[in-house]
């Protein structure tokens, strides 16, 4: 009884440390950088007088300037700007993405150096820091300041330093740094480009000690410096570095963004397990008053103080207690490494001691509470009892039924929350889509020749391309382009402009609900004069049904006045990798100088023989543009549900943990009932009962604790579901198979457990307890 006690709370208190050191890393964001309470990063909200807000984590390059000569608040500001580029070392040839720092990068965000000095690393041109694992991926090793790498198979840099590896719970995706200082870095071109006021880098602040910078006057600054306008009005705001992790969704987001109910889940499902595991210890030790009842009531009688008694019992389950915390930490210790791709802890998790003592000082607290019980029921044990030892079968009973319900309570709330949150991932990235996500490769398009769609014909004729199209990032949402549209009673409507090619929406599949598509291309930059709208701009729009507005006119927002545009067609909502908000109104143009993806369907089962004939014709037509980058759009769309996926592993684990304690509670209670009804069952099986007949008897008690487990838990559960998929503007309906699949599941775990048990133990038919009565 011992060890299932010891096993049962050592599981569930190694899936609560699992679950906290998730909890501390998603809080834990970039605090590994020194000073990171002092970094901010510089954002642009695009805000019309009225509606809803697009923000973006990038900024105007421009930005990065008169900040600093404005405000005695700032110490210092700095720039990156994301790329990807060929990379080429004696040890590898790769396409990589890095950042483009400026010089002054690392007096802002101070990251930890193993080798070279961060103050001078990137102040000359050519110049490269990367981070001990770029080291290794590019040189086999870590001491290669002083090596170089070759860029695009003509620019060598650098190495000038190398960083301390970053923890996986960082902002920063990117780990190779490159000097900004080269006329042919991105942010110099900028630099060079005033004029061009669009969000182009992500700006790093860091304030002066106790000073602060209000959105108000960043607004202002950036107006008096022509970057907000009518055409684009914007403002701007600094944020927390360490706050950034859990903002709502942006477009060019730094890093893929944490939710708090992602967050706040987890914390409940440990919860429960934590609270499954103690029900389960102090029901074992409940069990054990009828068996030790007769022992505490000689002790009385030879003297002994009840509450001598009660701190014995303490002290016993309080070692017990202490021999489970050790079992479970070091489990976590052994088994986290397999569990960390998923889980993104990183370092090791017990590194910081007050994390560590903190935990099992929770763990022993709440083991002991369930121990109070058990200890308080064996110390008011009467001295009678040494006379009389026959248990009180009545209260005993009560006892394990109110234990039982409970268990099988929380277990039904686990198993329905793990499934509809499996639900709800499969619905995000796959059963919810207008297509099938595997099946589409997205290709990031270049060329120098506006207009260029070259690549799309010979495609076609690939065996295994069934079609292809031409658009500006989607069905990625980012680097979003805002609208505005002015309706007539003036009030202003935000929305997303996008460019596609006549193929786009039949190639996703994505519905026309009036009027037409386009039938060309526009190589023009001129402002179209045609556009398709969604049903979201539909009903943002006023219109009531999709005809009504086919034809109708729509005023565009420009700083040289109002553009009228005519709408041709309208089409439903496309089903982008976003299911927490509503789809956003979009205006479709088909305006080919602003292409830049390529969507490629390709035939199930011929993708691998198909992606090598496209990378042949993609160093055809651009042999000057480095090697094909590409991914599949099921990439996107798991990326962007990482944390979903990481949920339901982590509750889909919690679920398998909640049912081995279970179990270790089902073998306990069904090994106690075994030893107070031995004398019973040796009776039936004297009297000739077959084995189905004992099991029979053994599983009786058990029916009504478990039909009202059910009846508790099947509402309950049924709450939580609908609650979090309340958070979901796109979501499942909680399902009745999910409820009959988990109520189901406790029978068999429980039915299952107590019959396995009643057929293997030996003495259920022996006659022993009638020739040796106790």
């Amino acid at each position: 009884m011992s060890l299932l006690n010891i096993l049962g709370l050592a599981v569930g208190f190694a899936a609560a440390f699992i679950v906290a050191l998730e909890v501390r890393s998603e809080l834990g964001f970039d605090r590994f950088i020194p000073g990171a309470d002092q970094i901010y990063l510089l954002r642009t909200l695009y805000t019309p007088d009225a509606g809803d807000q697009i923000s973006s984590d990038q900024s105007p390059a421009g930005m990065a300037k008169w900040p600093q000569h404005d405000s005695a608040s700032i110490e210092a500001v700095s720039r990156l700007v994301t790329a990807e580029w060929p990379m080429r070392t004696p040890h590898i040839v790769t396409q990589q993405s890095f950042y483009w720092a400026d010089s002054n990068f690392f007096d802002v965000v101070r990251f930890s150096a193993v080798k070279g000095d961060l103050s001078k690393a990137l102040q000359k041109p050519d110049s490269m820091v990367l981070t001990q694992k770029m080291a290794r991926t590019f040189f086999g090793r870590e001491d290669v300041v002083g090596q170089t790498v070759v860029l695009s198979d003509w620019l060598k840099v650098t190495i000038t330093a190398v960083l301390a590896d970053f923890p996986d719970n960082t902002s920063f995706g990117n780990q190779i740094f490159i000097s900004s200082e080269s006329s042919y870095s991105m942010i110099s071109i900028l630099d060079s480009h005033p004029e061009w006021n669009w969000t182009s880098c992500l700006t790093f602040v860091r304030l002066k000690p106790g000073t602060s910078l209000s959105t108000k006057s960043l607004t202002l600054l950036a107006s008096r410096n022509g970057v907000s306008s009518r055409e684009h009005p914007t403002k701007f705001e600094i944020v927390p570095l360490t706050q950034l992790h859990f903002l709502p969704r942006a477009d060019s987001p730094i890093a893929a963004r944490g939710h708090p109910d992602t967050i706040v889940a987890m914390i409940a499902v440990a919860v429960l397990i934590v609270v499954l595991a103690v029900v389960n210890f102090s029901e074992l030790m409940t069990l054990q008053i009828d068996e030790r009842r007769h022992e505490m009531a000689i002790r009385k009688t030879l003297g002994a103080e009840t509450h001598h008694i009660f701190l014995q019992i303490l002290v016993e389950a309080g070692i017990l207690v202490c021999l489970s915390l050790t079992l479970a930490a070091a489990g976590v210790e052994r088994f986290l490494p397999m569990l960390d791709p998923i889980m993104r802890v990183g370092r090791s998790p017990w590194s910081e001691v007050w994390f560590l003592l903190g935990s099992l000082a929770v763990g022993f607290s709440l083991a002991m509470l369930g121990a109070i019980y058990p200890a308080l029921a064996l110390a008011s044990a009467h001295p009678r009892h040494s006379r009389n030892p026959t248990p009180s079968i009545g209260g005993a009973s009560l006892s394990r039924s109110l234990w039982t319900i409970t268990r099988f309570s929380l277990l039904i709330l686990l198993l329905t929350t793990s499934h509809t949150v499996y639900r709800q991932w499969r619905f995000a990235t796959s059963d919810g889509l207008n297509h099938q996500a595997n099946r589409v490769l997205l290709i990031n398009t270049a060329s120098d020749v506006p207009a260029d769609v070259r690549l799309r014909h010979p495609l076609l004729s690939v065996r295994g391309v069934e079609n292809a199209t031409y658009s500006r990032r989607l069905p990625e949402q980012r680097d979003i382009w805002p609208d505005w549209i002015r309706r007539g009673d003036g009030r202003i409507i935000q929305a997303q402009r996008q460019s596609v090619d006549p193929y786009f929406f039949d190639f996703y599949d994505i519905k026309p609900l009036a009027g037409r598509t386009f039938t060309t291309i526009s190589p023009s930059l001129t402002p179209p004069r045609e556009v398709i709208i969604n049903r979201a701009a539909l009903q943002a729009l006023g219109f009531g049904k999709p005809h009504d507005a086919i034809g109708a006119k729509i005023n565009l927002a420009r700083d040289t006045g109002d553009l009228s545009s005519k709408i041709i067609g309208v089409v439903d909502n496309i089903r982008l990798a976003n299911i927490r908000d509503p789809a956003p109104p979009m205006i479709f143009d088909n305006q080919s100088a602003f292409f830049n993806r390529l969507s490629v369907k390709l035939t199930p089962g011929a993708e691998a023989s198909a992606l090598g004939h496209i990378r042949e014709i993609w160093l055809q037509t651009y042999p000057r543009a480095g090697p094909m980058d590409a991914r599949f759009y099921s990439d996107y769309v798991h990326t962007e549900y990482a944390d979903m996926y990481q949920q339901w592993y982590v509750f889909g684990l919690l679920s398998v943990i909640g049912v081995a304690v279970s179990i270790f509670g089902l073998i306990g209670l069904s090994i106690h009932i075994y030893r107070t009804g031995r004398k019973e069952i040796a009776i039936r099986n004297a009297l000739g009962a077959s084995k189905a007949d004992l099991i029979g008897l053994r599983l009786k008690p058990y029916l009504r604790p478990l039909v009202i487990a059910n009846i508790v838990a099947g509402p309950l559960a049924w709450l939580v579901a609908f609650s979090w998929l309340g958070t979901f503007a796109l979501h499942v309906s909680p399902a009745w198979p999910t409820f009959v699949l988990a109520s189901a599941s406790t029978f068999l775990i429980a039915f299952g457990t107590l019959v396995i048990h009643t057929a293997l133990v030996e003495p259920a038919r022996s006659s022993s307890p009638l020739r040796n009565p106790e």
